[in-house]
Parts: C-alpha cells; structure tokens; sequence
C-alpha cells in the first residue's frame, strides 16, 4: 500500500536524524503501515524529545530543538500554521509535533 504520508514522514525523519533528533511517528498513519490498513490519516504527528512539563510552558521552549526543527520543516518548504500546536503545512499535508517525553503522564506509556 503506497503512503504519500508515510514518504512525507521519512523525509523529515532523514533531515532531523542528521541533527540528531529521532522522531517518532504517532497516530493513524503509524497504525497504517503496521496493520496495511487505510485509517483515513488526516495529518502526520511526529513525536520529538521535549520537556515533560509540555503545555505548561511556553510552545517555542517545550519541543527541544524547536528552531532545528521549524529551520528543517522550512528548508523543506513547509510552513508553521500554528505554534502552540507545532503545525506545519505544505500541499494540504499538516504535520504536527509533539513531546514524546509527555506520553507517560498523557496517556500512561513508556
């Protein structure tokens, strides 16, 4: 099953890895590659390390790396649409990121 989001995914993934950030795909489209199952992805969510606090402090400070990141999604040509959400755009595809380091409080993983 061919998954534009997916190639959109490892893309990003090979530009953040060569700054030593290892991202983490989230959400449908993960479940899409896993199961070979169409979950009608909306978006991509990609989970990067950050601070456990996550909403409680400002959004430019909760994603470490945050201007390597948002300078990588630019040179790729995608545009933020929404700090507080880390949202990028480009050709209908939003990507948003996340901290990874909030799941365990969130939603009780490791």
């Amino acid at each position: 099953m061919k998954n534009d989001k997916f190639d959109a995914f490892l893309k990003i993934a090979i530009k953040l890895n060569k700054l030593n950030i290892i991202p983490l795909l989230m959400e449908s489209v993960g479940l899409e590659i896993v199961t070979n199952i169409s979950w009608d992805s909306q978006d991509l969510d990609i989970h990067v390390p950050g601070d456990k606090k996550g909403w409680e402090i400002a959004p430019e400070l909760n994603i470490y790396n945050w201007n390597a990141i948002a300078t990588t999604m630019y040179s790729m040509g995608y545009k933020l649409i929404d700090l507080h959400e880390h949202e990028f755009s480009k050709n209908n595809l939003s990507v948003e990121f996340g901290v990874i380091d909030t799941l365990p409080s969130f939603a009780g993983i490791k």
